[in-house]
């Protein structure tokens, strides 16, 4: 059979700056619902038939910001990401949050006679929150001060891209490798019967840090908390849209 020619429109510049700010807009409203932490129970428009049974988090946003992440900066042999067609990926200075890799988990909270359980493990994007029964992993901005935002570091896109986020006994993930991982094989824009080891080790570590004595085990998923704070550094890295 004979393949259809199909005829290629080239999107002005114009057009593909509409489509940065769809996809900048698709950023923050993810974020705004990743971080509501709700506990979500029913569908609002599933109105025909018997309803669905769930119970889900909406830190499952995570897989949507992965994707968005994925067509804003991921360039392949056959596909070219959104701000390589606007020409400005390589122009950008990244907003680089990470705490510094010391072997901690780094609270913005305040909280004294913490002592981490594992000390061979880094997050570098994740801040602890204790709820007083929990530990709960939480993107940096949900803990960091505005005042704080002009010390952040800035760097070129290779540097931040493949700058080390997570090593959790040795495994480990960059910005690069975790948007993948999630886009691509875990439910953001593709899911399939297996996951690389690494990352399937890294999303089920059972984090836990002991408080006071008391061991308490980390709540939602640091790998969800790392995307969402990859998500908030790129959403703010990029200025002047015109």
């Amino acid at each position: 059979m004979r393949k259809t020619q199909i005829n290629m429109y080239s999107l002005t510049k114009g057009e593909l700056l509409y489509s940065l700010t769809e996809q900048l807009y698709f950023l923050d409203k993810s974020l705004s619902n990743f971080s509501k932490f709700d506990n979500v129970e029913d569908f609002e428009n599933k109105v025909i038939g018997n309803p669905f049974k769930i119970k889900i988090n909406t830190e499952i946003e995570a897989k949507r910001l992965a994707t968005i992440i994925r067509i804003l900066l991921h360039d392949t042999n056959n596909s070219i990401s959104l701000l390589t067609s606007l020409s400005i990926k390589d122009n950008i200075k990244y907003i680089d949050s990470t705490n510094p890799n010391d072997g901690r988990l780094h609270s913005m909270s305040g909280m004294k006679g913490v002592q981490g359980s594992n000390p061979n493990q880094y997050l570098g994007l994740v801040a602890k929150v204790n709820t007083g029964n929990s530990l709960v992993a939480v993107p940096l901005f949900k803990q960091h001060l505005p005042e704080w935002y002009q010390n952040y570091a800035r760097t070129d896109f290779k540097q931040w891209w493949n700058t080390e986020i997570i090593n959790i006994n040795g495994h480990k993930q960059t910005r690069d490798s975790l948007m993948r991982n999630i886009a691509n094989k875990d439910g953001g824009a593709h899911i399939q019967g297996s996951l690389p080891e690494e990352y399937h080790i890294i999303k089920n570590s059972a984090l836990s840090l002991k408080i006071q004595g008391i061991q308490t085990a980390f709540e939602k998923s640091v790998v969800y908390a790392s995307i969402a704070q990859i998500a908030w550094e790129l959403l703010n890295s990029i200025d002047d849209i015109q």
